[in-house]
């Protein structure tokens, strides 16, 4: 036969561990960045026309706009370069040094090409210069590109007002800190 089983007592209660007090820190030795007055609300940007109210916590900005100064530099440049390039690998010679005059360079030298070239001395009369249909057609599409690229960065430096979120607002903070040597409460700070 089995030798019979004792029963165990059950475990005494434990006691609940000591108390101790919260731990004291020293104060910082820097200052803590105030929190903003309210969460900035909204867009950093908005679009404004002249004569709008403007909206609590905005204020009006005048800037360029990037992308038309951006493409306007690119393309102006790009299609005058194109223009003197050619001027030069002719020598500026057979009218071409019209190119070297920005944006209307192409236009003038197409007018002047286009006219009759009349000798006096020579006697042979008049003998018509007009331009091939390529040249003209080239010389077209680069006056045009050197306008649109000079009316993209000028509108582009010319800008516009836009709304943009004002962050010199007054603000008053409520922030913990230390009072004397072992206490604590509360510090009031504002900037107005």
């Amino acid at each position: 036969m089995p030798p019979p089983v004792e029963s165990v007592p059950p475990p005494a209660p434990a006691y609940p561990p000591p108390q101790y007090p919260p731990p004291q820190y020293p104060p910082s030795q820097y200052p803590a960045a105030p929190p903003p007055a309210y969460p900035p609300v909204g867009p950093a940007r908005l679009h404004y026309n002249d004569g709008d109210p403007v909206p609590a916590g905005y204020r009006v900005v005048h800037r360029s706009i990037q992308g038309l100064v951006i493409a306007g530099t690119v393309v102006f440049c790009v299609s005058y370069g194109i223009a003197l390039s050619v001027a030069m690998i002719d020598d500026f010679e057979d009218q071409t040094s019209w190119l070297a005059v920005p944006i209307a360079g192409p236009w003038l030298m197409m007018w002047n090409r286009s006219r009759p070239d009349c000798d006096q001395n020579s006697g042979s009369g008049c003998v018509d210069r007009s331009l091939e249909t390529i040249l003209r057609f080239y010389l077209a599409v680069d006056g045009v590109a050197q306008a649109a690229g000079a009316l993209m960065l000028a509108f582009g430096v010319a800008g516009r007002n836009i709304l943009v979120r004002d962050y010199g607002y007054a603000s008053l903070h409520l922030t913990p800190g230390p009072i004397g040597r072992d206490g604590y409460g509360a510090m009031l700070s504002g900037r107005f």
